[in-house]
C-alpha cells in the first residue's frame, strides 16, 4: 500500500477511526485518443518549438500520437481488472471522465474513445501521419521521428527508437470490452473545437475530409499572431503541400448535441435526450451519499482556456440547494478547466465570467467537498479556502502526457462528521514489450527533466489524504 501524504491546509485534522466511504471513484482526464493522420492537423508547428513566437500553439504533434488510443485501453484495461478503491476497497462507483477526451473534435475519434470506455472497437489508422515517411515525398533527413529504422530522421539522436511495424501495429483494430463500471464524461476544448483551440468552421471541414494531407509549413506563411490566426483561420496551418491519402468522411467534427447523443446511445451516465435537443451538457449524478454535478466550460467564441455562463451559476446554485435540503449529502464538480484556468474573455461576452465568480457561487455551499477538473496535463491538488469551510480542486495529470496515470478518489465520513478525501494515483500494467508502454517511454522521453517533474507533481499532489471540517 502505497504511504499517503496527510493534507490539513484548510484547517481540519486527521480523524482517528476508519469512518465510513460515501463515494469510490477513478477520475480520468485528457486521454487525447488521436486520429494521427487527420488532415485537420497541423503538426509542423512542433517543429517551430524551439521559438517562443509559436509557442501559443504547442502541442499539435507529440512523437507519440498514433499510441494514445493504446495507452488508454490499457488504462481501461487495469481499471476493470480491478475496479476497486485501494484504500477503503469499496468498488468503484463510477469512471468520470474530465475531458479532452478526444484531440481534433471529429466524430472518428469520438467513436473511438466511446468504444474503449464502454465496449467495442476502435479503429484509428496512423496511414498519413508524422511517423509515416511512406507515405509522403520527401528528400534528406525526415522532420519528424520515424520508427522505421530505414529512414534517416531528425529524432533518432535524440534517443528515439527504431520500432518494427509500427504503422502497421498502431493501425490495428482494438477491441475492448470497456470499463465494466459506470462511467460518464464531461467535453474538454479539444472535444468540441479544432485542435482545442478554433471552432469548426466549412474550410477546415473540407480539407479535413480530403483524400489529402500536409505535414510541412505553407509556403511563405508568416501570420503577426499565431493563436489569433488560428482561432480565425485554422484552415491555413493545413495548407501547405500535400500528398494523397485515403479520405474518411468521419473525421467531420462533431458539435454539443451529437457529442450528447453519442454519449447516451454508449451508456454514459448523466444525459438525457433533454440535453441532446437543448444541446446543454451541465448536469447532474445523485449516488447514495454523493451528488456529481458536470459542468461544461468551454468558451462559446473558442480558444483552449474557459469560462462560464450566468445562466450556469443560476442553474448550479439551485443543483447545490437541493443538496443541501437533504441533511449529510455531499457534493462532486466535475469540470474540465478549474479556477485558474476560467480566464477566457475571448468576445468579451456580458453572459460569461470567470473563475473567481464560480469560486463565489461555490463557497456559499458547504456540501461541496471537491471539483475534478484536468487541462492543465499536471497533479495537483489546491485548496481552496471559503466561508463554509472550503473544498479540495484535484487536478490529475493527462493520459495522453507524461506521467499518464488516472487517480483513485475515496470519499470518507468520519464518526466526529469530519471528511476525508483519499487520492491514489494508479498505473496501468502494459507489458513492456506493448505499445502503451512504449506510450509512456516516449512521453517521459519527450518532456524534458523539469517538464516533467512539474506534470508528475509534487508529493503533495500525488497519494494523499485530503482533510475537511465537519460538513
Amino acid at each position: 500500500m502505497s504511504t499517503h501524504t496527510i493534507r490539513t491546509d484548510l484547517g481540519a485534522t486527521s480523524a482517528s477511526d476508519d469512518g465510513e466511504c460515501l463515494l469510490s471513484l477513478v477520475h480520468l482526464t485528457d486521454m487525447h485518443v488521436l486520429d494521427a493522420g487527420s488532415p485537420a492537423r497541423a503538426e509542423w508547428v512542433e517543429l517551430e518549438a524551439h521559438d517562443p513566437f509559436w509557442r501559443p500553439l504547442l502541442h499539435m504533434h507529440r512523437p507519440y500520437d498514433a499510441l494514445t488510443t493504446f495507452a488508454l485501453d490499457a488504462h481501461v484495461r487495469a481499471i476493470a481488472a480491478d475496479p476497486v478503491g485501494p484504500t477503503t476497497s469499496r468498488a468503484f462507483d463510477i469512471a468520470v471522465s474530465s475531458g479532452d477526451n478526444i484531440d481534433n473534435a471529429q466524430r472518428n475519434e469520438l467513436d473511438a474513445y466511446l468504444a474503449l470506455v464502454a465496449g467495442g472497437t476502435a479503429i484509428l489508422s496512423s496511414r498519413g501521419s508524422a511517423q509515416d515517411p511512406s507515405s509522403a515525398a520527401f528528400h534528406g533527413t525526415w522532420p519528424y521521428w520515424s520508427p522505421d529504422a530505414s529512414v534517416e530522421d531528425a529524432w533518432r539522436s535524440l534517443g528515439y527508437p527504431a520500432v518494427d511495424d509500427f504503422v502497421a501495429r498502431t493501425s490495428a483494430p482494438i477491441t475492448s470490452s470497456g470499463l465494466g463500471i459506470p462511467w460518464t464524461s464531461v467535453p474538454g476544448n479539444h472535444d468540441l473545437m479544432i485542435q482545442g483551440t478554433a471552432l469548426p468552421n466549412p474550410r477546415i471541414e473540407r480539407i479535413a475530409t480530403a483524400a489529402a494531407k500536409s505535414l510541412r509549413r505553407p509556403d511563405g506563411f508568416a501570420p503577426d499572431d499565431p493563436l489569433a490566426s488560428y482561432l480565425l483561420e485554422p484552415e491555413r496551418f493545413s495548407a501547405g503541400p500535400t500528398f494523397a491519402i485515403e479520405a474518411d468522411q468521419d473525421r467531420r467534427a462533431i458539435d454539443r448535441g451529437e457529442w450528447i447523443r453519442a454519449h447516451i446511445g454508449a451508456g454514459a451516465l448523466g444525459y438525457s435526450p433533454t440535453n441532446a435537443t437543448d444541446e446543454r451538457i451541465d448536469t447532474v449524478i445523485d449516488l447514495d451519499h454523493v451528488r456529481l454535478i458536470l459542468l461544461d466550460t468551454n468558451h462559446p467564441d473558442g480558444d483552449y482556456q474557459g469560462s462560464i455562463g450566468l445562466d450556469q451559476l443560476a442553474w448550479l446554485e439551485e443543483r447545490l440547494g437541493e443538496v443541501e435540503s437533504t441533511s449529510g449529502r455531499l457534493a462532486v464538480l466535475v469540470s474540465h478547466h478549474g479556477a485558474d484556468s476560467l480566464v477566457n474573455r475571448l468576445g468579451a461576452r456580458s453572459d460569461r465570467v470567470l473563475g473567481p465568480a464560480l469560486l463565489d457561487v461555490v463557497h456559499r455551499h458547504p456540501c461541496v467537498v471537491a471539483w475534478l477538473v484536468g487541462h492543465r496535463h499536471v497533479n495537483r491538488i489546491e485548496p481552496r479556502h471559503g466561508a463554509g469551510g472550503g473544498f479540495w480542486e484535484i487536478t490529475t495529470a493527462s493520459v495522453i502526457d507524461w506521467p499518464s496515470q488516472t487517480r483513485s478518489v475515496e470519499l470518507v465520513r468520519h464518526r466526529d462528521g469530519s471528511v476525508e478525501i483519499v487520492c491514489t494515483m494508479l498505473d496501468h500494467r502494459d507489458p513492456p514489450e506493448g505499445l502503451a508502454s512504449l506510450h509512456r517511454q516516449l512521453a517521459r522521453r519527450f518532456a524534458s527533466t523539469g517538464v516533467a517533474t512539474r506534470m508528475t507533481g509534487r508529493a503533495v499532489d500525488g497519494n494523499v489524504r485530503l482533510q475537511l471540517p465537519v460538513r
